[in-house]
């Protein structure tokens, strides 16, 4: 929750460095290099996260389709710690569902919707934390 709240609170404060980290790429735009590694650190910390501080986790009802598998172990194969897929398909779902909420925030998408925003985010996260298996 932490992790949620301090990338909220920079976001907030930050909404045009949000922008540019996690918005619509703007056409014919290839960022640079050196912006790949601060984009990626959120969804590290989360990785990092749930390897350290998540319990049993009930199965997955849906299988993840297969050419998706790859993909995790591609992922997995580049981290530093080893980390199921099963955790990890639980930790973009997560991470999805942060920069989106976020996004929504910043871009105006829950105006008229939502207003006790922070209240909104904390039961979101709160419900990726246990998606991911973390405890409360």
């Amino acid at each position: 929750m932490r992790i949620c709240r301090a990338v909220r609170e920079w976001a907030l404060a930050h909404p045009a460095e949000f922008g540019l980290l996690y918005g619509n790429p703007v056409p014919g735009y290839a960022a640079p290099q050196e912006t790949v590694e601060p984009a990626a650190r959120v969804v590290l910390l989360l990785v990092d996260t749930v390897i350290d501080g998540s319990e049993h986790l009930e199965p997955i009802t849906e299988p993840v389709p297969a050419a998706v598998r790859g993909d995790l172990r591609r992922l997995i194969d580049q981290h530093s710690r080893e980390l199921p897929e099963e955790r990890l398909i639980r930790v973009l779902a997560g991470w999805t569902q942060l920069l989106g909420l976020i996004g929504f925030e910043i871009f105006g998408r829950l105006d008229a919707v939502i207003e006790d925003r922070a209240a909104y985010f904390d039961h979101q996260m709160a419900a990726m934390a246990d998606l991911a298996g973390l405890p409360r």
